[in-house]
Formats: C-alpha cells, structure tokens, sequence
C-alpha cells in the first residue's frame, strides 16, 4: 500500500505547478480529498510518507490558489501527520 500511495503522492506533486487560479478549486478539493481519504494510511507508514505528504501540504498552503476553507483542512491535515510523526519518533526513540 505504501509503494501505491508513494506513487499517487508524487504525481500530485508533479501536477501542483498546474493549480496557478482560484478557478482550480475544484482540483485542490479532489487533492485534498484524497489525502484526507488516505490518511489513515499515511498514517500507518507515517516515517516513509510523511515527507511526500508534507511537500503536497506545503505546496498548497503556499499557493495562491488555496482558498480560507481548503488552507483550514491543510492545517488539520498537516497537524495529524506532524502528530503521527512524533509519535513514531518518539517510538523509535524509545525502542519500541
């Protein structure tokens, strides 16, 4: 599942340049929705996909494009990896 969603993140990041105008919306929620759609299992391989998952939030929180509502999902989104993340670390840390 990993190898999949590895794959699905970088094609979105390949398609980021793309979204340049508000008329984009539409795209930013599609993106938005898949990620929120594989969270759980990002989540679950949080230390191999969380840097892809990062650039694809970064890039949208950056772009101009991003509307009020999709920057909020973007920081729920971006706060839940970050989460799952010190989580992890802090398991790898410890020895767990």
């Amino acid at each position: 599942m990993s190898g999949m969603i590895s794959a699905i993140l970088a094609m979105i990041e390949q398609l980021l340049p793309a979204i340049t105008s508000s008329s984009n919306a539409t795209m930013i929620d599609s993106i938005l929705n898949a990620l929120s759609g594989m969270l759980p299992y990002i989540i679950a391989d949080i230390e191999n996909l969380y840097q892809p998952v990062k650039n694809v939030i970064d890039a949208l929180s950056a772009n101009p494009a991003t509307n009020a509502q999709q920057l909020a999902t973007l920081q729920q989104l971006d706060s839940q990896a970050d989460t799952a993340f010190a989580a992890a670390a802090k398991d790898t840390d410890s020895g767990v």
